[in-house]
């Protein structure tokens, strides 16, 4: 496999048509047709069910398509590192929605030592992003569990309770901290990463709530809290991206979640990711 077939074959599945992909890649269509019949030949699978309406992805299609993007974002990265050596050294960061503040502290100590890095910086969820620091497209990424640490070293950056969010027009009752119970009798969104780690304390106390929904991505919930549509669950990461918002402390001991920076376990990092290890475990 060569990346410029993968390359093509990534355009083709984005737009779902040979026709349009050989467009947007400024190649007439025969040759793009031909370079995926020889990758299609070389791996011996279809990778495309074609029909009236376009193509779409078999399941090996969708098997190398989820591949075929991290290999080529690894090698547009390989590029720009390599191309700014002797300039200026590259640092690739990953961060989750929840934690992209955490680290501003610690690169803003970083870049008064070292002036000369620059960053890649990639978000997405945790699962994520340990697979691209396992895959070698980032060297360094925070990450919050629960998460399989077993092909990763790590170094803890915090622990860090949950919030209960609401409307103020919809306000949790008392003051202060709250327990889960508070949380009956009102819709509830939680974030899919810890669906399973507050609905366990849930059961833990037989309690049942009302979910209306289960978001991916926590800022999505944001805007059906600030509509009164229901109450969310979020780390306390979040607060400062609930303004406006009630904001409460869940007192819940075992919804705690631990922060850490993580690593491949036994894989080489660069100069500049070293440094920054060496800058983050000095404040740990």
């Amino acid at each position: 496999m060569e990346l410029r077939q993968l390359e093509y074959f990534c355009r083709i599945a984005d737009t779902g048509s040979i026709h349009e992909a050989a467009r947007r890649l400024n190649l007439s269509q025969p040759p793009l047709s031909y370079q995926l019949r020889q990758l299609e030949e070389e791996l011996g699978v279809r990778l495309f069910e074609r029909g009236s309406r376009g193509v779409a992805l078999t399941e090996a299609g969708k098997l190398l398509y989820a591949r075929a993007e991290s290999l080529l974002d690894y090698a547009r990265s390989t590029r720009q590192e390599v191309s700014e050596a002797g300039r200026r050294r590259v640092l690739r960061l990953g961060v989750t929605s929840s934690t992209a503040g955490l680290l501003v502290p610690e690169i803003a100590r970083f870049l008064a030592r070292c002036p000369e890095v620059s960053f890649q910086l990639r978000d997405g969820a945790s699962y994520t992003l340990l697979q691209y620091v396992l895959d070698g497209i980032i060297d360094l990424s925070v990450a919050r569990t629960p998460l399989n640490l077993e092909n990763v070293d790590s170094l803890p950056l915090g622990r860090e309770p949950m919030l209960a969010v609401s409307a103020p027009s919809a306000p949790l009752p008392g003051e202060g901290p709250i327990r889960l119970e508070a949380l009956l009798g009102r819709p509830l969104i939680l974030y899919r990463r810890y669906e399973e780690l507050v609905m366990a304390a849930f059961r833990r106390r037989d309690l049942a709530p009302d979910i209306l929904c289960v978001c991916d991505d926590a800022r999505t919930a944001i805007p059906w809290v600030e509509a009164g549509l229901a109450a969310a669950v979020f780390p306390r990461s979040m607060q400062g991206q609930c303004a406006g918002l009630s904001v409460r402390l869940l007192s819940e001991p075992e919804l705690e979640t631990e922060t850490v920076l993580i690593w491949k376990k036994g894989g080489r990092l660069s100069p500049a990711a070293q440094d920054f290890l060496a800058l983050c475990r000095e404040g740990a």
